[in-house]
């Protein structure tokens, strides 16, 4: 099962959108919760905006206990993760883990295309499908790593190269 969160502010439209393209991707059922607010804490006091992975713990909170399901999250504020190189990077989005339970994706990034938010939230359940970043230098495959790049993003296609198909488990 995966469950699906917005945070206030992502449309009714994109929710539906995002419900319906991973459905349909990975076969499995989506299942709404209600919209959710960020909590205060999660917020970076330098940047003032989320840091990804406090949001990705509050994600796992709406998990119901007796469940092995996944979550994602949508959120229109621009997110952040820590680097090596810059300690406030924003990004579209992120997962806490291959074969991990929660990703977030946020729309801030996506410059309105519908078709990133398509792909990111594809790339991002990926991920929790246990999906590493596509290594096969096949172009299309959503699951490259787009480095921060939306061009990246409007290369790929919702589809996986042979290579990820084959890694593909749940």
């Amino acid at each position: 099962m995966i469950y699906l969160a917005s945070f206030g502010g992502v449309s009714e439209a994109r929710v539906q959108l995002v419900q319906r393209v991973i459905g349909q991707f990975y076969g499995l059922p989506v299942r709404r919760l209600p919209t959710q607010r960020l909590a205060a804490a999660v917020q970076c006091p330098v940047r003032s905006r989320p840091r990804a992975a406090m949001v990705l713990e509050q994600l796992q909170a709406l998990l119901p206990d007796s469940t092995n399901g996944k979550i994602i999250g949508l959120t229109t504020q621009d997110v952040e993760i820590k680097n090596r190189r810059q300690p406030h990077w924003g990004v579209m989005g992120l997962a806490n883990d291959i074969g991990g339970d929660a990703c977030v994706v946020s729309t801030f990034r996506l410059a309105g295309k519908t078709n990133r938010l398509r792909k990111v939230s594809l790339h991002e359940i990926g991920h929790l499908m246990n999906l590493p970043h596509c290594t096969a230098g096949t172009a299309y495959c959503f699951m490259n790593d787009a480095r921060g790049r939306g061009a990246v993003v409007d290369r790929t296609q919702e589809r996986l190269c042979p290579a990820c198909r084959a890694r593909m488990e749940w």
